[in-house]
């Protein structure tokens, strides 16, 4: 069987939202936050950002499923939808951004005020998987846009569930080489970004 072939590029802008003040120093010092998995699940109330990052519980129609019995071979066909969970064993760090510029998700990201726009996404994108490479030697790294209620070519990583699909996220994950259950958030920073990127403040329309 030949290996399926992913098609991947990175999209022309990136987007966060969050205040000024923070996106002041990702923009003039290069800062961004790299922040376990396992955080999402503590935010309570905050429901742009609360998830259950280390299991995807999912639901797709009976009709859009194919199950095989391996002992005999028989192809057994659902009466109706079919649940199934994808459970990550271990921790993880993540940055999100957003590849969506609509106004929008100001509101749906509460308290912010500003957005990161990201020009250069390539530029931006290589120098965060760069430096926090540094910290995190051997660690599995990749970044690609999260799908929404179904199943992702990059596994249980990139796949939520459809009540977040307005956020349309862009995900960095750094996966450790062995499982690991206790992560602690920490900065990196990959230098003055000002050539690649902007702050659009969330009185002006969110440039694409």
């Amino acid at each position: 069987m030949q290996p399926k072939v992913l098609h991947w590029s990175r999209p022309k802008c990136l987007y966060r939202y969050a205040q000024e003040k923070w996106l002041s120093r990702s923009l003039i010092g290069g800062e961004f936050r790299l922040v376990p998995a396992s955080e999402y699940g503590e935010l309570v109330g905050d429901n742009a950002r609360y998830d259950n990052e280390l299991l995807r519980i999912q639901n797709t129609p009976g009709d859009h499923v194919e199950i095989t019995n391996e002992r005999t071979g028989q192809r057994l066909k659902p009466i109706g939808s079919v649940t199934y969970k994808n459970e990550i064993l271990t921790n993880y760090y993540t940055l999100c951004f957003s590849t969506s510029g609509d106004p929008t998700l100001f509101e749906e990201f509460q308290g912010s005020d500003a957005c990161l726009v990201i020009h250069d996404t390539n530029e931006v994108c290589e120098r965060i998987l760069h430096y926090a490479n540094q910290v995190l030697p051997n660690w599995t790294s990749f970044d690609a846009k999260v799908s929404y209620g179904g199943r992702s070519d990059f596994g249980a990583f990139y796949l939520k569930d459809k009540r977040y699909f307005i956020q349309q996220e862009w995900r960095f994950t750094w996966v450790p080489p062995k499982p690991t259950q206790i992560l602690t958030p920490f900065n990196i920073r990959i230098g003055d970004i000002t050539k690649f990127a902007e702050i659009v403040r969330v009185e002006s329309n969110v440039k694409s």
